[in-house]
């Protein structure tokens, strides 16, 4: 079996989906959501073009340039799944993932959406410490690899970092199971890169 990041395949998407005002620090927010399965403030699709003095975003402000991708690019740096993106997750886990969802509306002109995280109940046990690059002397993660024993389990994953992020983490992993459910469903705005697996 084979085990994939899963990243945005828009790499120079033009949306995103954004705060009204200032976003909220990704690892400060985890907290506040505890217990929680809703975000507590809706996010707008906005558009990113790349300027001189850095990024210009703005509100989009014509239907035609509106992109409602299955993996959404977001100021969070979460991964934001559209409903069917995130049913095709469910069908497929194994049970031992231990996920739950958090609701995040998506408002864009005259449309709204919900989309949705994954947030993980405890922090999976995946790595294989032998081959994976810490930076000396931390816990910190320069390079995982993955055990093949342990992912076994696991069709969604995350890296076991110490810090609370990982239970709603920047970076997910899945199995090829779900790469290719995703494929063969068409789903947009999906891109994956295999990942280092013990044997």
């Amino acid at each position: 079996m084979k085990y994939f990041f899963l990243r945005d395949w828009e790499r120079n998407s033009a949306v995103v989906a954004y705060t009204q005002e200032a976003p909220p620090i990704s690892y400060e927010l985890i907290p506040k959501l505890e217990g929680k399965n809703i975000l507590p403030f809706e996010l707008v699709l906005k558009s990113i073009k790349i300027g001189k003095s850095g990024l210009i975003i703005e509100e989009i402000l014509t239907e035609s340039k509106i992109a409602w991708l299955d993996y959404l690019p977001n100021c969070l740096a979460w991964p934001l799944m559209s409903e069917k993106m995130k049913t095709i997750i469910n069908n497929n886990l194994t049970g031992k993932e231990d996920i739950d969802w958090i609701l995040a509306e998506i408002n864009a002109i005259k449309e709204r959406r919900n989309y949705y995280f994954p947030r993980f109940k405890r922090k999976l046990d995946v790595l294989d410490l032998q081959r994976t690059t810490f930076v000396p002397g931390t816990d910190q993660i320069i390079k995982p690899c993955f055990s093949s024993q342990k992912v076994a389990n696991y069709n969604v994953f995350h890296k076991p970092i110490s810090h609370y992020s990982w239970k709603i983490p920047s970076s997910i992993y899945v199995s090829e199971t779900i790469k290719n459910a995703i494929e063969s469903e068409g789903l947009t705005g999906v891109g994956f890169d295999e990942v280092s697996v013990s044997k």
